[in-house]
């Protein structure tokens, strides 16, 4: 046994030998047990066209396809395809197809499909598709798509599309799209969609759509979520009477094309008081000077003095006609149209609401609750800031 390592050995050396006289920079071919046991031996000035490292190699560059059980490192370019088992290595560009276990390195740019178990990492501009478990990372400009289990970053402007399991970040400014579990961030401006629990960029063109969305402005698009704050948006709050809910208080936040609304009231029905509490989607044109037309839908909760189980929702839709007064004051007034259903023994109960009229009243099919469906109308001002 021991005689078969020496030959190996002094046959390895031997080529390596032959290698650092052969004065060619290109080779066919070369194979490497463990940097420097190789055909090459201790030189990396030669790209080869096929590069096969056993264990662990060392070249300068690969124009065709690299195969290593471990690590393949190259100072040059590779041009072609490079599959390690842990991890590929390369100083220069890399173009072609990277496939590792662990992680792809590449320090200068790349024009690749890279596939990593762990992270795919990228010094400088890149062009393709980077999938890993759980990071990409281009520090340059990014063209192309990147699929990760956590985290996707670009650390210039990226054109195409970044899905992650936890978050997405573009520093710079972004064409595309973005869609994590979490939270996307764009530094810069966003043309085209944010899908996430919390979105956040700068100048918004297109659509953002996750629990909280936050931008500097929004344009020709919309941010549909709980919260969504645009810096120079649509922030108005409203005190409102009406003949079901006598007083509101309503504060709205988003775009014209669309806002989130916030609702809470007060009512009375005989001696009984009533708290409400509500949450609706809103949309606001222009039709003349200083003349505002609003459509507001809102679902409201009806809270009684002691808790109660039961179902107590007020469905409303309503049209306002809104006048401006100068830049943060408005007036307005318009009619609703109200839906309300209650739970409650037929025989023995009333409703929560004293409902003025209504157009269509129906038994729920149990006896246990009533509808009611009327027009109505409401009327109040506002604060725009």
């Amino acid at each position: 046994m021991k005689k078969i390592i020496i030959f190996i050995i002094m046959y390895v050396m031997a080529l390596a030998a032959i290698a650092q006289e052969d004065s060619t920079m290109v080779r066919p071919a070369q194979v490497t047990f463990f940097y420097p046991l190789g055909t090459n031996g201790t030189s990396t000035a030669y790209t080869n066209n096929f590069s096969f490292n056993i264990l662990y190699g060392v070249n300068n560059g690969v124009n065709g396809a690299e195969i290593g059980g471990l690590v393949n490192s190259n100072l040059g370019h590779v041009n072609g395809l490079q599959i390690a088992g842990l991890a590929n290595m390369n100083a220069k560009a890399a173009n072609g197809m990277l496939i590792a276990g662990i992680g792809n390195f590449v320090k200068d740019t790349s024009n690749s499909l890279a596939f990593a178990g762990i992270s795919n990492v990228i010094g400088g501009n890149a062009f393709g598709a980077h999938v890993a478990g759980i990071s990409n990372t281009v520090n340059g400009d990014f063209l192309g798509g990147q699929v990760s289990g956590i985290v996707n970053v670009v650390n210039g402007n990226t054109n195409g599309i970044q899905v992650a399991g936890i978050t997405n970040v573009s520093a710079g400014d972004m064409q595309g799209g973005q869609v994590s579990g979490i939270s996307n961030i764009v530094k810069g401006d966003l043309s085209g969609a944010q899908i996430g629990l919390i979105n956040r960029a700068a100048n918004v063109k297109g659509f953002q759509l996750g629990l909280i969305n936050i931008a500097d402005s929004v344009s020709g698009g919309v941010p549909l979520g709980l919260f969504s704050f645009v810096k120079k948006g649509y922030h108005s709050l409203e005190l409102e009477v009406g003949e079901a809910i006598y007083a509101n208080a309503n504060f709205k936040m988003g775009v014209d094309r669309l806002y989130t609304i916030y609702k809470f009231g007060y009512t009375m029905n005989g001696a009984n008081q009533y708290w409400s509490y509500g949450l609706g989607l809103g949309s606001k044109i222009n039709v003349a000077k200083n003349l505002d037309m609003s459509f507001d839908l809102t679902g409201n909760h009806i809270v009684k003095q002691t808790f109660n189980p039961n179902v107590d929702l007020l469905a409303k839709f309503d049209l306002k006609l809104r006048y401006n007064i100068g830049k943060h004051f408005t007036v307005f007034a318009g009619p609703s149209v109200n839906g309300y259903f209650s739970e409650h023994d037929i025989d023995t109960e009333t409703s929560a609401l004293k409902v003025p009229y209504s157009i269509h009243t129906w038994n729920w099919w149990n006896d246990e609750g009533q509808s009611y469906l009327w027009i109505g109308g409401n009327a109040g001002v506002a604060v725009n800031f």
